[in-house]
């Protein structure tokens, strides 16, 4: 069963109250095992939020409980009914942004659920509103945006075929795994490059894996592969380590799990450590962190990607809406690994030869089936 999306005709409303805070598990599948230098993971279990207005109007949130991120369903859950429902219950909300803030101060962390909460938010104040959500972001500066793809760590050969097979349906950008064996990283890259020819883009990833020497070592091996970006070679907090690799190789170096909050984004800034930054909704909190950070970078001539992980079509639905608002987007975005997952609960978003386009129908524009999602709501209530 599907739910559809109630709106408001004809009415603008600013403020809402909640009368309504609900919670689903989805497990979303793999065809194959998902492996990177940091962890290996298969199949997703991921949190689904509903906010449903007095109305009857609902908003739907998506959060990826991704461990290695520090988060997971049960602590999601906990939080959202114990902590962020009574925010969310207690009187009117004059604004998204707003509520989100007294939301941060009562959760010193936990992004995750963050976003989800400000996803489902947005999607239920643009229903209302009978809208799209990127018209709360004022509007459009692309239809369409361009999608990267993302290849685990495999063979050389398997790799360089998984990409050739994501070309040849329209494909043209593509993201390589690096950083278990600098020898197979290096043939992995080459084979890849060699098997694509020069018109696509490549990126590489390696997850933190390297030291900054060992990553300047290997990095200069495959100066002649016409690489767009190197993302987050070293550690996380290796500031200094980063600002050295990029110091001695010639592809441009993309920060990834190293920038969290604007204050991360100025550090590097300030170091000289960052070409780029990849930006994940998911991560920052939401919408409006994330835009932050966007403009700090932007100001500082750092080119803006959009990264993701393997997830719903329901969080890829408001990255997309948010690389569709900002003007300047570095190397498309990693916003269509939906392709490769079954059993999603969201549905109205197609890649078509390589891009999204971005939904014109009120709220984030995708539909839920609601017979893909178990609810927990019950659980977390008192007894």
């Amino acid at each position: 069963m599907a739910s559809t999306a109630k709106t408001i005709v004809g009415e603008t409303p600013t403020s809402l109250k909640i009368a309504k805070v609900q919670s689903w598990r989805a497990v979303l599948r793999r065809a194959t095992v998902w492996k990177t230098a940091r962890y290996t993971k298969g199949d997703i279990e991921a949190t689904v939020v509903g906010l449903t207005d007095e109305n009857g109007v609902t908003g739907y949130g998506y959060m990826p409980a991704m461990i290695v991120v520090g988060e997971s369903p049960v602590t999601a859950e906990g939080l959202l009914h114990g902590a962020i429902a009574p925010i969310l219950k207690g009187g009117e909300i004059i604004g998204v942004q707003a509520v989100m803030r007294e939301i941060d101060s009562a959760l010193g962390a936990n992004p995750q659920i963050k976003f989800a909460v400000e996803e489902a938010l947005l999607d239920l104040q643009a229903k209302r509103m009978a809208t799209p959500v990127s018209s709360l972001f004022g509007g459009l500066c692309r239809k369409e945006v361009p999608v990267m793809r993302m290849l685990g760590l495999k063979p050389p050969k398997e790799t360089a075929e998984e990409a050739l097979g994501l070309v040849q349906r329209g494909y043209r950008y593509v993201k390589i795994k690096i950083g278990l064996d600098d020898k197979r990283d290096v043939e992995t890259v080459r084979r890849t490059r060699e098997t694509l020819g020069e018109d696509v883009f490549i990126s590489v990833d390696a997850n933190q894996a390297y030291t900054p020497m060992r990553a300047v070592r290997v990095l200069n091996q495959l100066a002649d592969c016409n690489l767009v970006v190197v993302e987050q070679p070293v550690r996380q907090d290796n500031v200094r380590g980063m600002a050295f690799v990029r110091r001695n190789i010639d592809i441009p170096v993309m920060a990834d799990e190293a920038v969290n909050t604007p204050m991360d984004a100025l550090r590097l800034i300030e170091a000289d450590a960052m070409d780029a930054v990849s930006i994940k909704l998911w991560k920052m909190g939401g919408y409006y962190k994330s835009k932050e950070i966007a403009a700090l970078c932007s100001g500082a001539n750092i080119a803006v990607h959009v990264g993701s992980t393997a997830a719903s079509r329901l969080l890829e639905a408001l990255q997309l809406h948010f690389c569709a608002s900002i003007p300047d987007l570095f190397a498309g975005a990693e916003i269509g690994e939906f392709e490769s997952l079954t059993d999603d609960p969201a549905s109205g978003l197609t890649v078509e030869q390589g891009s999204l386009r971005v939904p014109d129908r009120p709220g984030l524009g995708v539909d839920i089936d609601m017979d893909k999602l178990r609810e927990t709501t019950d659980f977390w209530q008192p007894k």
